[in-house]
């Protein structure tokens, strides 16, 4: 045993206090958000987070159009839109245009039509109440963004600024989790990402495939989410539970670096001005601007590849 070993094994618990993310996406998050606070006020990042039910299909709820109406209705309220000026549409993976190649398909989507927002939902997966509050909460965030003409489809990084405003109106837990799951399986428990040895790697062993929903990474979520508690004024924020293992840890590494290197309520790459931040706004170009979310479906390659491995 080499008791000089300067570096962890791969598989320590240590959290580190590096920032999860690359530089560039690090300056992305903070400037976006700086933007946000400067758009939407404080207010949606310091209400309340919205966390999932356990119980709620105890309740009764399986994902019947008028619960789906429900829920529609209750996230409109959190992110201060008026439902009767939306029309909802449903459908379902059997619709031509909702199929996409590459294993990628529609999950929602959203546009105007005679002045008025449409977003679309399907209904496949209604009965999962999380996984759809994820997916309202994206397009609901498009009406934010582009129906109240903030920002256009011009912008190129406009679905990744929409996945973004949902963890600072307080849905960041279920975009987080809802951006990558794994295939269903019997062996009851979960697994825990420590040290080099992420989510993805831990989780191959299943062979049975996972999906990824939206435009932001795992980390990039993780990272967001940390800097969402830290507007908040929360380093241990106790709704970090409800996270699934990969976010939550990538939470608290975004915490333990933010709390190493910044003042509290600031972002690091707004202190130091080591990175120049900006966001640019394209001007509007016309009346209908429209976006969607898309599921991809990938199997699992085995064996894992190791965290870094890179192709030859």
């Amino acid at each position: 045993m080499d008791e000089k070993r300067e570096t962890p094994p791969p598989w320590s618990p240590t959290i580190s206090t590096e920032c999860p993310v690359g530089v560039a996406q690090q300056a992305w998050i903070e400037a976006s958000i700086t933007w946000f606070v400067q758009e939407f006020g404080r207010d949606p990042v310091m209400r309340p987070i919205v966390l999932p039910q356990p119980d709620l299909r105890a309740t009764g709820y399986t994902g019947t159009p008028k619960q789906i109406d429900d829920v529609v209705a209750r996230t409109c309220e959190q992110m201060g839109i008026d439902r009767s000026e939306l029309t909802v549409e449903l459908f379902d993976r059997e619709d031509e245009d909702a199929t996409a190649r590459d294993g990628k398909r529609a999950v929602g989507h959203y546009y105007v039509e005679d002045g008025r927002a449409v977003i679309g939902l399907d209904v496949t997966e209604a009965s999962d109440a999380a996984y759809l509050i994820a997916v309202i909460a994206h397009e609901l965030c498009h009406v934010r963004l582009l129906g109240e003409e903030r920002i256009t489809t011009e912008r190129k990084d406009h679905e990744r600024l929409t996945d973004l405003l949902t963890v600072y109106f307080g849905f960041g837990v279920f975009s987080a989790n809802a951006a990558l799951r794994f295939g269903e399986a019997t062996r009851g428990f979960s697994i825990q990402p420590l040290g080099d040895l992420d989510e993805r790697t831990l989780n191959a062993a299943r062979n049975d495939g996972y999906s990824r929903l939206g435009y932001l990474t795992e980390p990039e979520f993780g990272y967001a989410m940390a800097c969402y508690a830290w507007l908040r004024g929360e380093t241990d924020p106790p709704w970090a539970a409800r996270l699934d293992p990969g976010p939550r840890a990538l939470l608290r590494q975004g915490l333990a670096y933010l709390s190493r290197s910044a003042m509290q309520g600031e972002f690091p790459t707004r202190r130091t001005g080591d990175v120049p931040v900006t966001v640019r706004v394209t001007p509007r170009t016309g009346p209908v601007w429209r976006g969607g979310l898309h599921l991809t479906v990938q199997p699992t390659a085995w064996p894992p590849r190791a965290p870094g491995h890179r192709p030859t």
